[in-house]
């Protein structure tokens, strides 16, 4: 799990890696509700887009897509 120290060094187009079965959440126009939800099925290296307290977004399959901070790792192997 990435630190709060690794969190405010992270940018824009940084790389972070997301473990299998993790949890990504695409908001529609109320940004309190989530209205989709996929699972990982592997491991994927992938674009850091922006964070917000205990949400990043990521670049997942071509979309813009939410998960939560504790889900994210620092660079990683794309197997």
């Amino acid at each position: 799990m990435i630190t709060k120290q690794e969190m405010k060094k992270l940018r824009k187009g940084d790389l972070v890696y997301l473990p299998s079965e993790v949890i990504l959440f695409k908001f529609g126009k109320d940004a309190m509700v989530a209205n989709r939800m996929i699972t990982t099925s592997k491991p994927i290296t992938t674009a850091l887009v922006s964070q917000v307290d205990n949400l990043c977004e990521v670049l997942y399959n071509g979309e813009i897509w939410s998960v939560e901070t504790n889900n994210i790792f620092l660079g990683g192997n794309n197997d």
